[in-house]
């Protein structure tokens, strides 16, 4: 009889398969490869490698600390789906914080661009719940490995949120940190913007030096990117659960 994997266990292997797509850059091997075929299932997702970028630097699935999922990806809040013959992961929001990322140590001048495409659905004001995070930090793996929360970060973390606004006008604004809480920037926003995909491209050193205008970027370096929805609210009645679809999530040279 085969041994009974522990709940945790189970639950971590599956998050992982889904974070896969979410961080997607290509197909298992050893150097990439090509991107994943049109029209592709997402039973073979779990094929892609974890990737933050098309370096060798970020190439390769690594189960161990490199993984960072807060909260339980189960439960339909995070799932395969294909749209418009491309994979990706549905988030959709819930009571409680929700996170899947992955823990990295690259020097920010080394990789200061971030892509990724997302689709958003209707949402309450003004911010969507779900939106891309990124951690700065001015030491090399200031992340405890066993510390999964993300609410116990070093003094030493920064973080930066980039969200979806319910209006248009706010595209390109930030708003700034105060006591600790993420520096939180808006890249797009808007009714007329929603349920379109959208393919989003940002310079980090830009963002970083007008979070925290006093802070050298020559010692920074980026200790995570992740996709995270925040706990919202339930849905008022004929309204639907705010949720998006986010794919291709890369840092770039």
């Amino acid at each position: 009889m085969a041994p009974r994997r522990h709940p945790v266990a189970v639950r971590m292997v599956v998050a992982a398969a889904v974070l896969s797509a979410a961080l997607t850059g290509c197909m298992a091997g050893p150097h990439g490869g090509d991107r994943p075929a049109p029209g592709q299932p997402p039973s073979d997702i779990q094929n892609i490698m974890a990737t933050l970028g098309p370096s060798p630097l970020f190439a390769g699935l690594d189960p161990g600390d490199r993984w960072l999922i807060v909260g339980d990806p189960l439960g339909g809040r995070a799932r395969m789906a294909m749209d418009e013959g491309l994979p990706v992961v549905h988030l959709s929001a819930g009571p409680d914080d929700l996170v899947l990322g992955r823990r990295i140590d690259q020097h920010l001048l080394a990789a200061p661009f971030l892509t990724w495409n997302w689709k958003m659905s209707p949402h309450a004001p003004p911010y969507h719940p779900v939106r891309v995070i990124v951690g700065f930090a001015d030491t090399s793996r200031p992340l405890d490995p066993e510390d999964i929360t993300l609410r116990r970060l070093p003094d030493d973390v920064r973080v930066l949120e980039l969200v979806w606004n319910d209006k248009a006008l706010r595209r390109g604004t930030m708003d700034m940190p105060k006591d600790g809480t993420p520096a939180r920037y808006t890249v797009r926003g808007g009714e007329e913007a929603l349920g379109k995909r959208w393919q989003e491209g940002i310079d980090l050193i830009s963002l970083h030096d007008t979070a925290w205008p006093g802070l050298s970027t020559s010692h920074t370096r980026i200790v995570f990117v992740a996709a995270r929805v925040a706990a919202a609210p339930p849905a008022r009645p004929g309204t639907s659960v705010p949720a998006a679809l986010i794919s291709d999530i890369r840092l770039l040279r």
